[in-house]
């Protein structure tokens, strides 16, 4: 039986704000306004195949997540609205494929991520019978029997982006047969960052669809050849690295006619020379696009590219999980349903100083969005400045920096207030900022401030803490954050003679963060219980690791430690803390991380999958920081 976890409506407002595709399915046409797949449904955990057919048959949205391998034969019929994406890097279909729709169930607004397809008995992924709108991406692809993503049956406005192609032949089709004229006027279809590994040919083999726009690949030992544009097709090729690839582009192909290709800004490394014809409708006339400089392509594509990299790229380990906070971020508890910061509340933009001091100090919900360098002032407060309560901070773009000062989410300290007054901060999310250079603390949580998810940022350089969470603050989750350049890292737990305040509370969520040569308190726990610190990777040298004091009780879970000189500790001056530590892996580490006593289960609070430690080091440092949701 498959339980159905209702989404909270709004906590995917940040990510829609960055996360949406680049290209056709980005394109507001056809009566859809770009590609959202089941984001106005329910989501979903499926494990066997009748589920994901169940699932992925019915007529309202839903978000799909699969968990594990799901193997059957033949083609599921995916219906409209629907997202589906793999939990993990595990998430496999083996032995069949998807198809966008049937000659009467339309397959429109369908997104498909993070998923490894292989083994089909037919096409692993078919987008036919004029399903519009479908996002594929961060998909791994290999060794099926037909196509591996074929296109076609007049399909239009589609973005095929950050996929692994390899061991196959026949890898990208678009366009159903030189006969099938139906096509014309449609299939345009968009690629981008994708690995074609080794794969022969399709790369892809274009028939009628105008414009198709193939740009920032990376082609590697194709042996047959890379685009091929036939039948009237008009294709760019644009900003691609071609490496072993001897004939880079066809213009008509085996028994097609020709079609029109414009070639640009493309590298050619012990390559063949391009076929040219005509020209092509150009890509900007419907959506526009940043290329990447074709020399990084390599190193981009082979980083970002296939499962389990989505934070890598552009995007999320999956759409559920970075559309809301997993841990006590997302709990139902102190009048509060999980946490969506400023969701409900209107968009507005920050470019100066002024205008983002304004928007966080308002009353009411607000999404920020933070464009550019914003230098925060430092004179007042020790440069600490307010948010309130119902608030989104969010980075535009990987440039979205705050200097100089910190952010304080919390009313005045007042050390005799030991239950939550009125007013209490709650309900904050920051996500996506480069914070350095703080006179004070980067963020500081305090005065029982609950409800806050602090996520893929990059701290650094703050003259005390990068995160402290103190004086009786709650349900809090801290993920997928970078944290380098600095000394004393995540405080938990104010002093301790504050005991009235903490005790009972601080319950926090530590996961995915690379704690990158920072040299202490990641986290220093004092008090709290349970505090879940999992699949962090810590990078040394550092001092410690994780600090538990003051009876404190720590589950340490799936953590990558490399080069830590003290892990895990339970004796930090003198006040006994308890710690459990349960499949954590450590490499050049002077001492084994000390456990003591027993620990209430973060799974008493919320469900969670962490990942395998061993897989740490590599989706940690792809995933974690900025420009990566």
């Amino acid at each position: 039986m498959v339980a159905a976890v209702v989404a909270v409506p709004g906590r995917e407002v940040a990510a829609q704000v960055l996360d949406v595709p680049v290209g056709f399915a980005g394109v507001n046409a056809l009566g859809q306004n770009g590609t959202t797949g089941g984001a106005a449904g329910p989501t979903v955990t499926v494990s066997t195949a009748a589920q994901l057919a169940d699932f992925a048959g019915r007529n309202t949205p839903f978000t799909i997540l699969v968990a594990g391998r799901i193997t059957f034969d033949d083609m599921i019929t995916v219906v409209a609205n629907k997202s589906i994406i793999g939990v993990g890097s595990t998430a496999e279909i083996s032995g069949g494929g998807l198809q966008m729709g049937s000659t009467t169930r339309p397959g429109n607004n369908v997104i498909v991520r993070n998923l490894r397809f292989t083994n089909a008995s037919d096409d692993s992924i078919s987008v036919t019978n004029s399903a519009h709108h479908v996002w594929i991406d961060h998909n791994d692809f290999s060794n099926g029997f037909d196509g591996l993503l074929d296109i076609k049956r007049a399909s239009d406005y589609v973005t095929v982006s950050w996929n692994h192609f390899h061991d196959h032949s026949k890898s990208a089709l678009l366009g159903h047969s030189d006969t099938y004229t139906q096509d014309i006027g449609h299939l345009r279809v968009t690629y981008h960052h994708n690995f074609f590994d080794g794969t022969d040919q399709r790369h892809p083999r274009v028939r009628f669809g105008e414009p198709v726009h193939v740009f920032n690949n990376y082609y590697r030992d194709n042996s047959l050849y890379g685009v091929a544009s036939t039948m009237n097709a008009g294709v760019l090729v644009e900003g691609n690295y071609f490496e072993n690839v001897a004939h880079p582009s066809h213009v008509g192909y085996d028994k097609s006619g020709p079609g029109r290709l414009v070639a640009r800004s493309n590298i050619f490394v012990n390559s063949g020379v391009p076929e040219t014809a005509g020209t092509v409708v150009e890509p900007r006339t419907y959506y526009p696009y940043q290329l990447d400089n074709p020399a990084d392509v390599p190193a981009l594509v082979r980083a970002g590219a296939g499962v389990g990299r989505t934070g890598a790229a552009a995007t999320m380990a999956t759409a559920a999980a970075e559309s809301a906070p997993v841990g006590f971020a997302s709990v139902n508890a102190l009048g509060q349903n999980g946490t969506t910061g400023g969701a409900g509340g209107p968009v507005v933009t920050a470019t100066n100083t002024a205008q983002f001091l304004d928007f966080i100090a308002r009353s009411g919900p607000l999404v920020v969005q933070v464009s550019g360098t914003i230098t925060l002032p430092t004179g007042s407060s020790d440069g600490m400045h307010n948010v309130t309560s119902d608030k989104t901070i969010v980075g535009l773009g990987n440039n979205a920096r705050l200097v100089g000062g910190g952010l304080n989410l919390g009313l005045p300290v007042d050390d005799d207030v030991t239950t939550p007054p009125p007013g209490a901060v709650h309900n904050v999310i920051i996500r996506n900022l480069t914070i350095t250079g703080a006179t004070d603390d980067l963020i500081n949580v305090q005065m029982f401030t609950h409800h806050v998810w602090i996520d893929h940022n990059d701290l650094s350089n703050g003259d005390d803490g990068a995160i402290d969470i103190k004086r009786g603050s709650d349900f809090v989750t801290v993920s997928w954050n970078r944290i380098h350049d600095h000394d004393k890292t995540l405080l938990l737990g104010h002093d301790d003679d504050n005991g009235a305040q903490d005790i009972g509370r601080l319950r926090v969520t530590y996961h995915h963060n690379f704690f990158d040569g920072s040299d202490q308190r990641n986290p220093r726990v004092r008090f709290a219980e349970p505090v879940h610190v999992y699949n962090n990777y810590y990078r040394g040298p550092l001092s410690y690791g994780i600090a538990s004091a003051m009876n404190a009780g720590v589950v340490a879970e799936g953590n990558y430690f490399d080069s830590v000189n003290n892990p895990g500790r339970v004796d930090f001056s003198g006040d006994l803390g308890r710690m459990v530590s349960r499949d954590n892996i450590l490499v050049n580490c002077h001492h084994p991380i000390e456990v003591r006593g027993s620990v209430v289960e973060p799974r008493t609070y919320y469900s969670y999958t962490a990942d395998r430690a061993a897989t740490v080091p590599t989706i940690v440092p792809a995933g974690a920081g900025v420009g990566k949701i």
